[in-house]
């Protein structure tokens, strides 16, 4: 159940890593499935012209199987790029730019590369998990938060000012 809502749901968010390895198992099946179809239905030397008339009915049936793994892959790729959407807190309305040529490849590239939003938003909990947000009474964020401002302050990137009232904000 979880694969396919990996796979085919629209509702929630997903990571960064997540949405790649859909859109990399597609692009593999989409990809690997014609060639195998070309190495194993047909005849070595077997034309692929459709006017020819020694074409065989494999010839045509294979067609219709990546007919239909193209829709398949298409629903669950822009799926993907949805809840991607959703996980930055971004409607999944934007998903319309995938269906423009010439702005996909973008649309692809800016999806999966900005980061996810903190927390839980309006789309659901963060998907890397409850240790990534800080909620009131999380202790192990608030213990990694601490660390990481104790390490700027040492380092001297924050004064003692600065310091000071990030670490009341925390302990808040």
């Amino acid at each position: 159940m979880e694969i396919l809502k990996l796979f085919f749901s629209f509702s929630g968010r997903i990571n960064r890593g997540r949405f790649w390895a859909v859109i990399a198992f597609w692009m593999v099946v989409r990809i690997g499935v014609p060639y195998l179809l070309y190495s194993f239905a047909m005849l070595p030397g077997q034309s692929l012209d459709i006017q020819d008339a020694d074409a065989s009915p494999e010839i045509f049936e294979a067609g219709k199987v990546y007919a239909v793994l193209s829709v398949v892959s298409l629903f669950s790729t822009v799926s993907a790029a949805v809840r991607r959407l959703h996980d930055f807190d971004a409607s999944g309305l934007w998903a319309i730019l995938l269906f423009i040529p010439g702005v996909e490849f973008i649309a692809y590239l800016v999806i999966g590369l900005i980061g996810s939003q903190r927390g839980t938003n309006r789309y659901g909990v963060n998907p890397l998990g409850e240790n990534n947000v800080y909620y009131p009474g999380n202790d192990e964020m608030r213990v990694k938060e601490l660390k990481d401002l104790a390490t700027l302050f040492e380092k001297g990137l924050l004064s003692e000012a600065e310091y000071e009232k990030a670490k009341q904000s925390i302990l808040k």
